[in-house]
């Protein structure tokens, strides 16, 4: 699910945990990242270059 970074932050904040944010460097990472954030149902940040963009 996409929420905003400002309501997941606010909700974590109010709640008392951490959001982790993980830079990904192909696909297989982000695979990786999304199916162990489900499986644990932890909301995560995704960061991208603008140089791992362009490929």
């Amino acid at each position: 699910m996409l929420v905003s970074m400002k309501d997941m932050l606010q909700h974590a904040l109010k709640n008392g945990y951490a959001v982790g944010q993980f830079n990904i460097n192909n696909l297989e990472w982000v695979g990786a990242v999304l199916s162990t954030a489900q499986q644990c149902r932890s909301p995560v940040i995704l960061g991208v270059s603008g140089g791992t963009v362009k490929h």
